[in-house]
């Protein structure tokens, strides 16, 4: 069997598990006001303008959402039964589009095989892999910002190409306008490949080709904001009556100080934090404690060896130095801009999920060093802690499906107390599998209430397993409680740190039903004490 046929039997079976796991994991938090926003702006651009439910939904001004709008036309060929998994399956569609853009872009900076191999390690990444299906926005984010970064690159190399860099151009204002749909901010998220792309052309002049036009880029910069603001503005419906000044005036809204967005709270390596105060090193904690043992295992050896991958690549790969630096400016970004972000960070590193491809670059290359050099006794020990690391990672990784966005590695202590070190099933994607396996009373009238879930989706879930007599009520009257270890308070209107819990350990009581994946506790049904 030729290495192809064995390459396509991968992908075979790794589409598989992804289809399996986008059909099995429950509705996210926000995925049912995606697809209404996405079904107002349909309905308002199909009449017209004539007909604007927009009005009725919170912070709609903030979005103009392309990406929903279109994901909501196409699950319309589903029955309403189906309609969320055949959401998923399109997010998925995307996120395996967001694999297909690294591997070109790590293609484009080293080779085609490091391109592969970066493929898959951000394939088996738990948050990414996690997120693929049920997050309709941050996806979206990803996806445009690796192919943004590629189509860059490919434009100031292939300038000279006419047809190619039309093609770019168009591409790159339509993602950019697809990205600031989803997240108003989303442009401020590419200031690195911005400035990297300028510095190239017009300072250091590796990647640009020494036919690259003056002239000929300005006209495209022009084409390519007028491709993005018209996008933009066609799905923005909250901006129509004024395209030229509502957009800025609703940009400029999410910079005051009592913009609200998102979680309240935050639960981070074990301490509580209010939204607005985490600490800066909020990514970097997520990013140790939440990356498989090997991930972190490559750095370490990376940045050991330095001088000997540096050695090894430059003999290769053109400008490695220069490309690696590249690479290093996107690892260091999502670290500075906590120092300088105005808007409040939450869900663990959900919100920097277009920064991950980029940190899965560096493993990448060791492995693919270690594949080209198997030779001193040193390499060979090193070579099988990695595989005695991937594997170990790998079987963890299953046991944790479909809900592998909720992985914590193992320097976060006893799996029976991880849940107060960090948030862990904070988009409720167990709440299917935990209602399916509940034995509620189907007879008699049941007094319940949640804790850091989505209410309506679990009413959606308790009404098509035939729950009809159960009655949401505030939790000091309910019986039971549905809850996942969410951060909350313990008050009303808390003003200290002191203040906030997990909803598991606000509610103490009997667990009757619960999901539970590597002992980690995600969600549960409890009969409250």
């Amino acid at each position: 069997m030729n290495s192809k046929k064995k390459e396509n039997i991968v992908i075979f079976f790794l589409l598989c598990f992804s289809i399996y796991c986008a059909v099995s994991i429950s509705e996210s938090w926000d995925e049912s006001w995606h697809l209404l926003q996405g079904k107002t702006t349909l309905e308002y651009l199909f009449s017209l303008g004539q007909i604007n439910l927009n009005k009725d939904l919170y912070f709609s001004e903030r979005y103009s959402p392309s990406y929903w709008t279109i994901q909501y036309l196409i699950i319309q060929m589903f029955t309403s039964k189906y309609q969320i998994e055949a959401a998923h399956l399109i997010n998925l569609t995307m996120s395996l589009g967001t694999l297909i853009g690294l591997g070109k872009l790590t293609k484009e900076l080293f080779n085609k095989n490091i391109g592969k191999i970066t493929i898959l390690i951000l394939f088996f990444y738990p948050i990414f892999f996690g997120h693929m299906a049920f997050n309709g926005k941050d996806t979206v984010l990803v996806f445009s910002h690796v192919w943004i970064t590629y189509l860059l690159l490919r434009y100031i190399k292939y300038q000279h190409h006419s047809l190619k860099t039309n093609n770019y151009i168009i591409l790159i204002g339509l993602l950019a306008s697809m990205g600031m749909g989803v997240q108003i901010a989303f442009l401020g998220s590419l200031i690195p490949i911005i400035f990297i792309f300028f510095f190239d052309i017009f300072v250091s002049k590796k990647i640009t080709t020494k036919r690259f036009s003056t002239k000929r880029f300005f006209k495209d910069i022009i084409k390519c904001f007028a491709i993005f603001y018209f996008s933009l503005m066609l799905f923005w419906i909250d901006a129509h009556p004024n395209i030229l000044i509502l957009p800025f005036k609703f940009f400029m809204s999410t910079l005051a100080e009592d913009f609200w967005s998102g979680w309240h709270f935050n639960l981070v390596n074990g301490n509580y934090y209010f939204y607005d105060q985490v600490p800066k090193t909020y990514f970097l904690y997520n990013l140790i404690f939440k990356s498989p043992e090997y991930f972190l295992f490559l750095y370490l050896i990376f940045f050991i060896f330095l001088t000997k991958f540096r050695f090894f690549f430059k003999k290769s790969i053109k400008n490695f130095d220069y490309k690696l630096l590249i690479i290093l400016s996107f690892l260091i970004y999502p670290n500075l801009i906590l120092f300088v972000l105005p808007y409040n960070v939450y869900d663990g590193l959900r919100l920097f999920l277009w920064a991950l491809p980029y940190y899965c670059i560096i493993p990448g290359l060791v492995i693919y060093f270690f594949i080209k050099n198997f030779n001193n006794i040193i390499e060979k020990i090193l070579f099988f802690l990695i595989t005695a690391t991937s594997i170990y990672f790998l079987y963890n990784f299953l046991i944790f499906t479909p809900y592998q966005y909720t992985y914590l590695n193992l320097f976060t202590g006893k799996k029976e107390m991880r849940y107060k070190k960090f948030e862990n099933d904070y988009w409720g994607a167990s709440l299917k599998e935990l209602v399916s396996n509940s034995d509620l009373s189907k007879k008699q009238t049941v007094l319940i209430t949640t804790c850091g879930i989505n209410k309506d989706i679990v009413k959606k879930y308790l009404k098509s397993n035939g729950y009809s007599k159960l009655n949401f009520v505030n939790p000091e009257k309910a019986n039971y409680i549905i809850m996942t270890n969410r951060a909350v308070s313990k008050i009303p209107n808390p003003t200290s740190r002191s203040e906030l819990t997990n909803c598991f350990d606000k509610y103490s009581g009997k667990n009757i039903s619960q999901v539970k994946r590597n002992n980690q506790i995600l969600s549960v049904i409890r009969k409250i004490n």
